[in-house]
């Protein structure tokens, strides 16, 4: 048997919960991510994974986050989940990975697809079990 062992303190790693200020459906409070004001020149925000529990909402979210971006960037939110072809979920893995895209919205981001620099990883109203939160955490990690 080998045992390792693995110090938990990341200095780098941080978890956080911000309470809901706005209508659920509004997803207003993602709009963090997205500076007010965005311009097509500025630097792009930190690379994310936002999960969701249902596809609906991830859909709305997407489509809201990316209307807070100029036109010309919208095509860096993207979304997907498990009922896109697994081509489809490998083009935007790719995406993300050439930060062709910025952020994703997922109800679905398997195990062993790490990316080395996403930066933010938000569970959109945590209802599931915590061993499901640690792995998408461990996303970022």
């Amino acid at each position: 048997m080998i045992t390792v062992h693995q110090s938990s303190n990341w200095p780098n790693i941080k978890i956080g919960v911000r309470k809901i200020k706005y209508t659920l459906d509004s997803f207003a409070d993602l709009t963090f991510l997205i500076l007010p004001g965005f311009k097509v020149d500025d630097p792009p925000p930190p690379k994310f994974l936002i999960f969701f529990n249902d596809i609906p909402d991830l859909i709305n979210a997407a489509c809201i986050l990316c209307h807070f971006l100029p036109s010309k960037l919208r095509e860096k939110i993207h979304w997907f989940n498990a009922d896109m072809s697994t081509m489809y979920k490998e083009e935007e893995l790719g995406k993300l990975i050439s930060s062709d895209t910025w952020g994703l919205c997922t109800t679905s981001f398997g195990m062993g697809m790490d990316i080395l620099d996403i930066l933010m990883v938000i569970q959109w109203r945590a209802s599931c079990n915590l061993s499901a939160l640690w792995q998408h955490f461990g996303q970022a990690a």
